[in-house]
């Protein structure tokens, strides 16, 4: 038994992933290797809600879209 819905990806998490990968790239960073986590992050933040992740470095440079919180 689920304890919560899965988020769909819709249209406000597509422009957000833009946004996403955008400051990955701003940053310097590669979206390819991450590209799960991002798209993960891109949902959390059409939403605003929190991103809890075990790796936080992993999403440096997106701090004006989400809320990471370590674990």
């Amino acid at each position: 038994m689920a304890t919560w819905e899965p988020l769909p990806f819709d249209a406000e998490a597509a422009r957000a992933q833009g946004r996403v990968f955008a400051d990955t790239r701003a940053a310097g960073r590669t979206s390819r290797t991450r590209l799960a986590d991002l798209l993960i992050a891109a949902k959390a933040a059409a939403r605003g809600l929190p991103l809890n992740t075990r790796n936080p470095g992993d999403l440096l440079g997106l701090d004006g879209i989400d809320q990471v919180v370590g674990m």
